[in-house]
C-alpha cells in the first residue's frame, strides 16, 4: 500500500505542478469544470489506493452494454 501511495502522490503532484499555474490564469467557470473532472479521478484513486470493491467505470459499461453487445454478436454470427 505504501508503494501505491507513493505512486499516487508523485502522479498527483505532477498534475498539480503542471496545472496550477494555468488554472490561476483561467476564469471561474473553467476552474469549476476542472474540479468536476477531478472528482472521478479522486474516486478512482481511492478505489486503487484502498483496494475497495466499489463500482468502477468498467462495471458500469458492462451493466449497460453487455446484453446489447451479446445480441449484436449473436445477430452477425455466420451459421455453420
Amino acid at each position: 500500500m505504501v508503494e501505491k501511495i507513493i505512486v499516487l502522490v508523485i502522479v498527483s503532484l505532477g498534475i498539480l505542478i503542471y496545472d496550477v499555474p494555468k488554472l490561476k490564469r483561467t476564469n471561474r467557470r473553467e476552474r469549476i469544470v476542472y474540479g468536476m473532472l477531478m472528482i472521478p479521478i479522486i474516486y478512482l484513486s481511492l478505489i486503487y489506493l484502498m483496494d475497495l470493491g466499489w463500482p468502477s467505470l468498467d462495471e458500469l459499461f458492462h451493466f449497460f452494454f453487455l446484453k446489447p453487445a451479446q445480441q449484436i454478436v449473436e445477430a452477425i454470427k455466420i451459421p455453420k
